[in-house]
């Protein structure tokens, strides 16, 4: 994770890392940027110096009995920054790159998983529904739009299959995107300001459908799905964001994915009780512990950025929402970007997990956050590289 030159293991950077997007909770807000404290780790009693700024030598803080922790403070001002740590000593350097996205403080977005019921529902009531919000799931998500200024972001599924569909009580009927009706294509295009759809996964099962996958499988699902969405919902809809089913993916899928236009990938990035990685795509325990503590995170070898989604609102129960989202609103490095997730299945009464409370929980995280003055976001409009005449430096 940190980009080394000569004495790869000898001098590394503590925080920031390479990969880290830094905000002004991180920081001192300054004129032009943020200047925020940045420590290296390098054998002690060498004179080190960071961005041109000598480091002080920090006692007690490394690990290694034969390293010391060095400090010294930079500004960050551009959406991308190298640092460079030197050793004037004996002449090593090690670099790191960190990003700041934009504006990426009090906001928060809505996303759901798992999505295919609610254009089945659409369908089989096209001539009934004068709107897709006349789907009492779809109608949730209008409400936390327009009382909070939530946007939402759906992962479909492409087909809903019979181990799908058995998982239900009521007899639900095979169903895929191909069969969706194209009637309220307009009203799609009409909300995709604050609406987006997106691949997810050909089905609900098998689980981890992605984790060992090939480019091949993974292109191929993906454009299928797109492909469908672009017939329906228009290509405003589509978003080059998505959390891919059980945030299983290998390094040759998530790839597969960049090549194809996807810019940010979710996950909980997590650890299991057993120290297993959750949905956390293919980093290591290390990599998924540091990313679990951050908004923000990108693999600057592979060009994809990753964010942590904060609160899955199917778990625990509603009174432990009210308890979490606080928390994390206040977390100093979690806090400023909250991703919020809830999966479809959850809505319906014939699930056998079915949730009665299940628009009172989007409608209290969405009006909490909303109250505390987070705006509603697509994870696309934070990570967008800044435009060369978008730059706070040539404002008055």
């Amino acid at each position: 994770m940190n980009q080394n030159v000569k004495g790869v293991d000898s001098m590394l950077f503590v925080s920031p890392i390479n990969g880290d997007c830094i905000n002004c909770r991180d920081g001192e807000i300054t004129e032009n940027g943020i200047r925020l404290p940045i420590t290296v780790q390098a054998p002690k009693g060498c004179d080190i110096y960071i961005c041109g700024a000598k480091a002080q030598e920090l006692s007690d803080e490394a690990n290694d009995v034969n390293s010391a922790n060095y400090r010294a403070e930079a500004e960050i001002f551009g959406y991308k920054n190298t640092l460079l740590a030197e050793n004037r000593t004996n002449g090593e350097q090690c670099r790191a790159t960190v990003f700041m996205m934009t504006d990426p403080v009090n906001k928060y977005r809505l996303s759901s998983d798992d999505n295919i019921l609610f254009l089945s529902n659409i369908t089989k009531n096209a001539d009934k529904y004068s709107s897709i919000f006349d789907d009492p799931y779809l109608s949730v998500y209008k409400k936390a739009h327009d009382l909070y200024g939530a946007k939402v972001h759906l992962n479909l599924f492409y087909e809903l299959d019979q181990t799908a569909r058995s998982c239900f009580s009521e007899d639900r009927a095979y169903f895929n995107l191909s069969m969706m009706t194209d009637k309220f294509r307009e009203e799609f295009r009409a909300n995709s300001h604050w609406l987006k759809l997106a691949f997810h996964s050909k089905s609900e099962f098998p689980r981890r459908p992605y984790q060992n996958t090939d480019t091949q499988t993974v292109t191929s699902h993906c454009a299928e799905i797109c492909r469908e969405i672009v017939r329906f919902a228009g290509e405003e809809c589509i978003s080059d964001s998505t959390t891919i089913h059980y945030g299983a993916l290998s390094l040759e899928g998530v790839r597969a994915l960049r090549a194809m236009g996807f810019r940010s990938l979710t996950g909980y990035f997590d650890l299991s009780d057993d120290g297993i990685p959750m949905v956390s795509y293919y980093f290591d325990t290390d990599t998924v512990s540091h990313i679990h503590n951050r908004d923000l995170f990108v693999d600057t070898d592979e060009d994809m950025i990753f964010a942590k989604i904060d609160r899955v609102l199917n778990i625990g129960s509603l009174d432990e929402i009210k308890q979490d989202i606080p928390e994390i609103a206040a977390d100093p490095h979690r806090g400023g970007f909250i991703s919020l997730m809830i999966h479809e299945q959850f809505f319906y009464s014939d699930y056998r997990n079915y949730l009665p409370d299940f628009e009172e929980r989007v409608l209290f995280a969405c009006k909490y956050l909303f109250e505390r003055g987070y705006k509603g976001t697509h994870l696309t409009e934070l990570t967008a590289e800044p435009n060369l005449r978008q730059n706070r430096l040539f404002k008055k």
